[in-house]
């Protein structure tokens, strides 16, 4: 019976569409790796038909590495390249445009930016329904300038 699954690619084939069909179902990052080793194992057996189960063991243990090593690669560069917005606070916000909900006076008032209001200071006294540019954080209140147009 055990000599019937090494026999043909096709068990190897299916075996990886199972495991990457199961990666969607239960997503964990884990069967993805041995899904993609089944499918080399599988086009392995294209091409050398009919090799023992122990090399396909075998390829299915280096293809298997190969997957998780190129995966590591891969998951490492996006890291790099998408800077952390997690537990910023408010100075996740410098750079953004915000609109005053609540006019200033004397340098202070309320800006609101996506669905929130947050206090603000600013040198000038902007209007209610003005836009702003936050460009620092003071302690909880957003600091802000009037938007320049350009």
């Amino acid at each position: 019976m055990l000599e019937l699954i090494f026999a043909s690619h096709w068990y190897w084939l299916i075996a990886a569409a199972v495991l990457l069909i199961l990666e969607i179902i239960i997503p964990g990052i884990f069967l993805i790796w041995l899904g993609f080793g089944a499918a080399l194992v599988g086009l392995f057996l294209l091409v050398v038909p009919g090799a023992d189960p122990a090399w396909q063991l075998l390829a299915l243990a280096i293809s298997t590495c190969m997957a998780v090593a190129a995966g590591l690669k891969w998951q490492k560069k996006l890291v790099r390249q998408q800077p952390s917005e997690l537990n910023q606070g408010l100075e996740g916000f410098i750079g953004r445009t915000a609109v005053v909900s609540q006019a200033f006076e004397h340098g202070h008032g309320r800006v609101r930016l996506e669905d929130s209001s947050y206090p603000a200071s600013c040198q000038a006294q902007p209007a209610e329904g003005q836009p702003v540019r936050v460009v620092a954080v003071a302690g909880q209140t957003l600091v802000v300038e009037l938007q320049t147009r350009t």
